[in-house]
């Protein structure tokens, strides 16, 4: 009874892609039992799709009903989510809006106008995760998407520097575990300049893991600017944002890696003609990070603010920082309501 309920299971319930089922089902192939006897070669050749995908398909309908999903407790789920440690800002305050830095296995999103800081706050992140253990880091690798050309190397190394400084006056760190060059060696950077070469590039990055596992950090600087610049077709712009979005998020989860994307400022009037500054890419990408920092101003241009507004699990909160030349430095309210550097 259980072989006859499995053979006549259509093929459509299976996570297959629809292009493949739709081929699937134009050669006849409808139910598990019409296909779970054939080689990969045989159904390659009668539904016209490559070996792969015909493995693929095999492999799946021949699994036990259901073993095809993966299936976890909320108990598995929160001890995953306890130890993986998030990435330092080396700001105390930010650190805190972001319940102890930027978080793995989710895709964060920092916004901001041009100059605020966004691309060097990014820099810093690709320092940081790559801190030893005992200094509070993961001791990994970064990935840097630059879509702008706007990756310095040489501030780069200003604040490479700054922050070997720290972890060897704060932790007495010997000079032979961690270095200037080790940390330029392990930050991989690829210069995409049109939007087909970033969704290369975003799908490419599967394979690029698999010889790389020590990437702890994918940085996409920026991903707004060749969406803005370079489609004016909404309905393929929201398409091939949705298929970045879902390959980021899915490699942050299978990696345990954070995701962090910078975005660009845009104006949304309301019904009465109001404009206010909004994060660019429209709301279908805006479900898409987990967790959405802007970056802004002070109204006296003294210092800025670093505000998280969008989080599933942290109330939005704000923290001053200031932009100098060697590390994002974030500042601190005494009681008494002055500011001090951190």
């Amino acid at each position: 009874m259980a072989t006859s309920i499995t053979n006549s299971r259509p093929i459509c319930t299976y996570p297959i892609p629809m292009s493949i089922q739709s081929k699937l089902s134009k050669a006849g192939f409808l139910t598990t039992g019409s296909v779970a006897n054939l080689r990969p070669s045989e159904l390659s050749s009668s539904a016209e799709i490559s070996l792969e995908d015909a493995a693929d398909v095999l492999d799946l309908v021949r699994k036990p009903n259901g073993l095809f999903l993966e299936t976890k407790t909320a108990l598995e789920i929160l001890r995953e989510e306890q130890r993986n440690y998030p990435i330092v800002t080396m700001s105390q305050n930010i650190d805190k809006i972001l319940n102890g830095g930027v978080p793995l296995a989710k895709i964060t999103e920092i916004s901001g106008i041009a100059g605020v800081g966004k691309t060097q706050l990014c820099l810093q992140l690709c320092v940081t995760v790559q801190m030893p253990e005992e200094c509070g880091g993961l001791k990994g690798h970064a990935v840097y998407i630059d879509t702008e050309g706007s990756f310095n190397a040489s501030r780069l190394q200003d604040m490479s520097q700054a922050c070997i400084e720290h972890c060897r006056n704060a932790m007495n760190l010997a000079a032979e575990n961690w270095n200037l060059a080790s940390i330029t060696e392990n930050i991989f950077v690829f210069r995409c300049k049109e939007v087909t070469e970033l969704l290369s590039c975003v799908m490419i990055l599967k394979e690029f893991l698999k010889t790389h596992d020590q990437v702890k950090l994918i940085v996409i600087d920026s991903l707004a600017f060749h969406f803005r610049h370079d489609m004016e077709n909404a309905a393929l712009r929201s398409r091939v944002l949705h298929k970045i979005a879902a390959e980021l998020a899915r490699l942050a989860v299978e990696s345990k890696l954070a995701v962090v994307v910078t975005n660009q400022m845009t104006t949304k009037f309301d019904s009465k003609g109001q404009g206010r500054l909004t994060p660019a890419l429209g709301t279908s990408w805006g479900h898409a990070p987990t967790f959405r920092l802007i970056l802004d101003w002070d109204p006296s241009r003294s210092f800025r603010w670093a505000t998280l507004i969008k989080s599933s699990s942290l109330p939005p909160g704000s923290a001053p920082y200031q932009k100098i030349a060697r590390v994002v430095k974030l500042y601190r309210f005494s009681n008494q309501g002055y500011l001090f550097p951190y």
